[in-house]
């Protein structure tokens, strides 16, 4: 792992547990929220809504380091998303997600759909701090898939009140 991976996880971990509030919470309904996102050299922030507790859409906004052919370059990046939230425990609930991704830099654009699963703790219905994978990343342009386990994500999200 490297270091800032571990920075990032580390991070996460401490604001998540001053974020803790002892009441049982559930997934947000109709509010609005901001987040930070990080992992598979992306780090940025993205904005949330809630349309049910079972439903959010949202978009991210991000910088991506990227290397290519012995050159690294920068890009950012834009991916709208849907986010469907399964039944499970009060607190803890796992989610799939779908992106559409637009970078740009290093001299190109690139577009793409994500899918992948996983889940999102909610210490209190304004926070909630969530962790997946990336299954299936199929990109458009260059056409390139991958399917693997090899994208992972952390972030926190904060959701104010309607």
């Amino acid at each position: 792992m490297k270091i800032s991976t571990f920075v990032q996880c580390l991070t996460v971990a401490l604001v998540a547990a001053f974020c803790v509030n002892t009441a049982s919470a559930q997934s947000p309904d109709r509010q609005m929220g901001l987040g930070i996102t990080a992992g598979s050299g992306n780090i940025g922030g993205h904005f949330a809504y809630a349309l049910n507790p079972g439903f959010h859409i949202g978009s991210a906004l991000g910088l991506v380091l990227e290397s290519s052919n012995g050159k690294s370059f920068n890009s950012v990046s834009i991916a709208p998303y849907g986010k469907f939230i399964l039944s499970g425990m009060k607190d803890m609930k796992p989610y799939f997600y779908g992106a559409f991704q637009i970078a740009s830099g290093g001299g190109s654009t690139r577009t793409g759909l994500q899918l992948g699963a996983g889940a999102e703790y909610f210490a209190s219905r304004n926070v909630g701090v969530f962790g997946h994978i990336a299954v299936i990343n199929v990109g458009f342009d260059p056409s390139i898939t991958q399917i693997g386990l090899g994208n992972a994500y952390v972030g926190i999200e904060w959701f104010f009140n309607p």
